[in-house]
């Protein structure tokens, strides 16, 4: 089984801070390039997936360079409010 975390870690810390931060900002790019090439038909689901991957994949590089725990907590605010607009 993957250590999820500790390849995530382990990459923070030999590409640095910096360097993971602007490959989360590229990979969130590429993720928004390949929706809108999907919406236009020029690309498949299979190349979203991917870039879906690769953004979660720095996503949670991001999260822990700024705190895992706070971003957690975050998640579940909002995962509240938005259940409780959902429930109107």
């Amino acid at each position: 089984m993957i250590d999820y975390d500790k390849i995530c870690r382990d990459a923070v810390k030999r590409y640095g801070i910096q360097s993971q931060i602007g490959q989360a900002n590229e990979e969130m790019g590429e993720l928004i390039s390949a929706i809108n090439r999907l919406r236009r038909g020029r690309c498949t689901t299979d190349d979203v997936i991917t870039e879906i991957a690769d953004v979660a994949i720095t996503t949670y590089q991001l999260a822990l360079i700024f705190g895992v725990d706070k971003v957690h907590a975050e998640i579940e605010r909002k995962l509240e409010r938005l259940e409780k607009r959902m429930a109107k």
